[in-house]
């Protein structure tokens, strides 16, 4: 009998946002061809290991192995002070576990930072699999880094046609297959969820970390403001989960204390429910800048408002197709309180779009879920690759 094929996904960040966006594919592969491969899921962190567990549990009958990946006692001491302005232990997770990486075929990860197990760590042997994670507009959610895996599960249409344009992929080398996130979404919100116990319109803000673009050190003490004297409205300020933990870098301005007092006013700088939708589903209206999570919030249509707070010219961009959907603010003191009044107003001329955008962005298929697409896109890959078919043959 054969080897089994040794497949490991990594989760090696400081936040469990990117879980969802692979895990899903670990289960099914080991669900579907279990007897062909063994499946490991390593994590960095104690919170992505809970959420890859929880996870685990909406697919029965999975034989995946769990992993905690350590790193040197010296680096968890220093690396609270490290990770505020770089991420230095993703590369260090990886060198402390180079052993574990060179007994595995293949790697799948939702991020790019691995591809130095190849680049800097002399793995060229390891098969390499990127699964991405969101799906926005931005320009940096297409980096050239993407060349180093040998395959890539794209979401859909969309990001498929952006890195074609770019040249960052070759044909044979990517499925598109959907975006497995809502899956997991599904089972763990059934029935929406709630922030608040009264019935005001709820807006989400959710600032994107890269501050050349974003906008919560220029306008974001604004809208705490405008929501302190409008108890009108509730508001849920839940900034990409990246913004405040690398704050120095991005020289995140600080929240003054007075804003957490504010009882229409919920806070939260990373909490799990900043990672599973918790809030995009909360809310009545997205307001936002370039984070990718917009297109989650349009999963259900409702009303966008941007915050154009560098007067980029952005019609006509695509790394600003979302900026369709709704209106944006030119100005804040002129424009916000109007699009704030007008969002429920001015939905029917944007949903379209937002429809639209969201089935360009987002493959499905009935009958099938985006994790099985996935599992059965990287196995028949896997059946063709000269490194892995030998063993994989019916």
């Amino acid at each position: 009998m054969a080897t089994k094929v040794r497949v490991g996904f990594l989760f090696n960040h400081y936040f469990p946002h990117q879980v969802p966006h692979a895990a899903p594919y670990a289960f099914e592969l080991s669900r579907r061809y279990g007897k062909a491969l063994d499946v490991t899921v390593a994590c960095a962190t104690e919170e992505e290991l809970r959420f890859a567990q929880k996870i685990a549990s909406f697919y029965p009958g999975h034989k995946v192995r769990f992993l905690k990946l350590p790193v040197p006692w010296y680096y968890q001491v220093l690396d609270p002070f490290v990770s505020t302005w770089a991420f230095g232990r993703k590369t260090m997770v990886l060198r402390r576990n180079l052993e574990f990486f060179r007994t595995l075929d293949v790697l799948v990860a939702p991020e790019r930072h691995c591809a130095r197990l190849r680049t800097k760590f002399g793995l060229e042997d390891l098969i390499m699999i990127h699964t991405r994670h969101g799906a926005g507009d931005r320009k940096g959610g297409f980096d050239p880094k993407i060349k180093y895996f040998d395959f890539v599960l794209l979401p859909g249409q969309k990001p498929l046609d952006r890195l074609k344009e770019l040249g960052l992929l070759e044909e044979g080398k990517y499925a598109v297959v959907g975006y497995p996130k809502f899956e997991v979404v599904e089972k763990l919100h059934p029935q929406r969820p709630r922030i608040f116990a009264n019935n005001h319109v709820t807006v989400v803000y959710n600032p994107h970390f890269d501050q050349r673009v974003a906008s919560w050190n220029k306008w974001g003490l604004k809208v705490l403001e405008f929501f302190a004297k409008h108890r009108e409205y509730n508001l849920i300020f839940a900034p990409h989960v990246v913004l405040f933990r690398r704050r120095l870098r991005h020289r995140a301005r600080r929240i003054p204390k007075r804003f957490y007092r504010c009882p229409n006013i919920h806070i939260d700088l990373g909490s799990m429910a900043s990672v599973d939708m918790t809030y995009m589903l909360a809310a009545d209206i997205y307001l936002g800048d370039v984070s990718s999570q917009v297109y989650e919030f349009i999963w259900k249509p409702r009303p966008c408002i941007y915050l154009n707070a560098h007067g980029v010219k952005w019609q006509g961009n695509p790394y600003y197709l979302h900026w369709t959907f709704g209106q944006v603010v030119e100005d804040f003191e002129r424009d916000f309180a109007r699009c704030l009044e007008k969002a429920f107003a001015l939905q029917s001329l944007y949903e379209p779009k937002q429809r639209e955008a969201f089935r360009y962005t987002f493959y499905d298929e009935p009958g099938t879920t985006a994790a099985q697409r996935g599992a059965a896109a990287i196995y028949q890959f896997l059946r063709e690759h000269p490194r892995t078919k030998a063993r994989l043959k019916d």
